[in-house]
């Protein structure tokens, strides 16, 4: 078996290179400035700010999503009686719920 330094002095000037470059890759250089992150690009919201009615269905649905009704104030009440795994699907349930109400207003911003 050869050792390290029979290995090494068998390397070309390119394979050297190579390795270089190799390490920089998985390691990052030092002699290189750290290359900047992009940050993601903001949507245009523009067009939803000058939307009055579209703007106005936007707030219906958020208000829909933070009521609170009887059933969602019924499955609430029963939360500390059940066990840890049901009331996980307690809150699913409560969600669930949720979901449901926002449906309607979703699908008449669609079909206007």
């Amino acid at each position: 078996m050869d050792s390290i330094n029979d290995i090494i002095s068998k390397l070309s000037a390119e394979d050297i290179e190579d390795l270089k470059n190799m390490a920089s890759e998985i390691f990052g250089s030092s002699d290189e400035p750290p290359k900047e992150e992009k940050a993601p690009e903001m949507p245009d919201f523009s067009s939803i700010l000058g939307n009055a009615e579209l703007l106005s269905k936007l707030t219906q649905i958020m208000g829909a999503m933070k009521k609170e009704d009887d059933r969602i104030r019924f499955i609430n009440a029963l939360k500390p009686l059940l066990s840890e795994g049901r009331r996980k699907r307690a809150d699913d349930a409560m969600q669930l719920l949720k979901i449901m109400d926002v449906i309607p207003l979703v699908t008449s911003i669609g079909g206007k």
